[in-house]
């Protein structure tokens, strides 16, 4: 039985094996300490849980202040975000070589992959979206969607 939000450290620890250009691969609380675009180590890449949605399991009658088992599937949605800096020039027109490649390494290495978690399906990549830019480093998010399931049957 697992109740347990969705474990972003599995795609933290699968972004540390198989990207191997980037210098930091974090979660949501090291993303959240850096508070200015040019604090960021590129290249780095950050992990947020970014949304739980839960569909209702069909359940019968049950008595009156008793809990019952249930069993739910939910889809989760996993922000990747990524860093990356020029360091050749400092107009940035060499930036998106550099952001491409990053970009190119973290989708092929969670798009199929499974997540060792209760009912993952592959992960499917659902959108990228530039965050932020200055002159010299820009940070972009793929939002990531997989499955899980909890209850009475997660394990």
């Amino acid at each position: 039985m697992s109740f347990a939000p969705f474990d972003s450290g599995v795609i933290v620890a699968r972004l540390r094996t198989q990207v191997t250009s980037l210098r930091t691969v974090g979660l949501a609380a090291d993303y959240a300490a850096i508070k200015n675009l040019r604090d960021f180590a590129p290249p780095s890449a950050y992990v947020v849980l970014a949304q739980e949605r839960f569909e209702p399991a069909a359940i019968g009658m049950a008595p009156r202040g008793q809990q019952i088992p249930v069993t739910q599937r939910g889809r989760i949605s996993i922000g990747v975000i990524v860093a990356g800096r020029n360091y050749r020039e400092q107009a940035g027109g060499q930036l998106a070589g550099e952001l491409r490649a990053l970009l190119a390494a973290t989708r092929a290495s969670l798009n199929g992959w499974v997540p060792d978690v209760p009912g993952a399906q592959p992960l499917q990549l659902q959108r990228g979206d530039l965050l932020q830019y200055d002159d010299a480093t820009a940070l972009w998010c793929d939002v990531w969607q997989t499955q899980t399931i909890i209850g009475a049957v997660a394990q």
